[in-house]
């Protein structure tokens, strides 16, 4: 019998024309996540994305049971071609670097970080949806604004570093809606990022409810126009 709880899953990156109704499939992302005894999770994420230069990006995140990052590993492809990659360790006052990038030199990079931190960006999906696990839920619909986050690249797109970045943002709640996807209808929590440091578009995502935050639905705006949705899901919540 397995010691631990496993769900998979996946998630199409489509573009929408604007008042259209018709959208274009341009990537996917295919995911493996396992919960552990001691409530840690591991998400396994593979990213594929189709425009140019086409990349694709291999992510294993893993949080503790509070949803605080523990260690990632980030691997970028980027028009068949090793594009960097990095490890990335967290303590309760630091984290920690150690990586090769696009020319193949080694890189090692430390900074200084709060255990109260909001989480890791690693660009998959399924880390932005983890990322919502932070937000403080007692103080009921609002927005909450975030300092000094940690990402691996602040291109849009994560196709740069991996490295560590520093960013802020607003985190916006909005409360449970249901929502309707391919892979099923789900109560959600609906958030929106906006007000960011690197001037990413304004973002809207809904995650489950219950408890372990997967990604359902998620829609960036002009000028990128970006559609995702779950589009199959296995395993269960309990």
């Amino acid at each position: 019998m397995a010691a631990h709880r496993a769900r998979t899953g996946r998630i199409d990156y489509l573009a929408y024309a604007a008042g259209s109704g018709e959208s274009d499939f341009w990537g996917f992302e295919e995911w493996r996540m396992t919960e552990h005894a001691d409530g840690s999770r591991i998400m396994r994420a593979y990213c594929e994305l189709n425009d140019e230069p086409p990349l694709i990006r291999d992510v294993v995140h893993s949080v503790d049971a509070a949803f605080h990052p523990i260690d990632t590993y980030v691997r970028l492809t980027k028009a068949n071609r090793i594009n960097g990659v990095g490890w990335f360790r967290f303590s309760d006052t630091d984290a920690v670097m150690d990586g090769r990038d696009e020319s193949g030199a080694d890189v090692h990079d430390r900074t200084e970080i709060s255990r109260a931190m909001r989480g890791f960006g690693s660009h998959n999906l399924t880390s932005d949806a983890w990322l919502a696990a932070r937000y403080d839920f007692t103080q009921g619909p609002g927005v909450q604004r975030f300092l000094g986050n940690l990402m691996t690249s602040i291109d849009h797109r994560g196709a740069t570093g991996p490295a560590f970045a520093r960013t802020n943002s607003s985190l916006a709640y909005g409360g449970i809606e249901t929502v309707a996807v391919p892979a099923g209808t789900f109560a959600c929590h609906r958030f929106a990022i906006s007000g960011t440091s690197h001037d990413h578009p304004p973002y809207d995502f809904w995650v489950t409810t219950d408890g372990d935050y997967l990604y359902v639905k998620g829609v960036v705006a002009e000028p990128y126009r970006w559609l995702f949705e779950l589009t199959s899901l296995t395993g269960g919540a309990d």
